[in-house]
């Protein structure tokens, strides 16, 4: 009876096997969150996209009405594929020489541009150039939820100049 007790624990026959098992939820773990990560990542760039997108637009125009501005924020949505771009919310500034001339909230109910003032005047370096400030916030539901329960907002910042006139217009 000793010697089969002692034959059983010197046998590594299923040593691999307990490793494995041991291992496995660890490395399953691991490759889920960087696949979320890499998500993650890759919407913050659409994110960015989408603001860039959203002031190049308007810079391009020689006025823009609300309704143009509507039609920019489903550009942008757009622009969020292959992610939901139902979460995407904009906001857009007008600033010519330290003074805002207009700005709309409209694009998802996004709240307003935190002193664009000050952050045209940082970007004009004392030109007094009018700049459209256009800051995108969207929120970033994880498919893996056991991975990345919470959601994550990212808010991004993009800049146009006006290249037709000197100050664009809402009508």
């Amino acid at each position: 009876m000793i010697r089969l007790l002692r034959a059983f624990l010197k046998s590594q026959r299923g040593v691999a096997v307990v490793e494995f098992a041991i291992i496995l939820p660890m490395m399953a773990m691991l490759f889920l969150g960087t696949f979320e990560a890499s998500r993650a990542v890759r919407a913050k760039m659409k994110a960015s996209n989408a603001a860039q997108t959203i002031a190049d637009l308007i810079a391009a125009q020689n006025s823009v009405s609300s309704a143009d501005l509507v039609n920019y924020c489903n550009g942008a949505k757009a622009v969020m594929a292959p992610f939901s771009g139902t979460t995407l919310k904009a906001a857009i500034a007008s600033v010519t020489n330290g003074v805002v001339d207009w700005h709309d909230e409209s694009c998802g109910g996004a709240s307003a541009i935190a002193s664009p003032t000050s952050i045209a005047t940082s970007l004009s370096n004392g030109a007094g150039n009018s700049v459209i400030i256009v800051q995108t916030t969207y929120t970033y539901s994880s498919l893996l939820v056991y991975v990345l329960p919470a959601s994550i907002t990212m808010t991004q910042t993009a800049f146009g100049r006006p290249r037709n006139i000197d100050t664009i217009p809402k009508t």
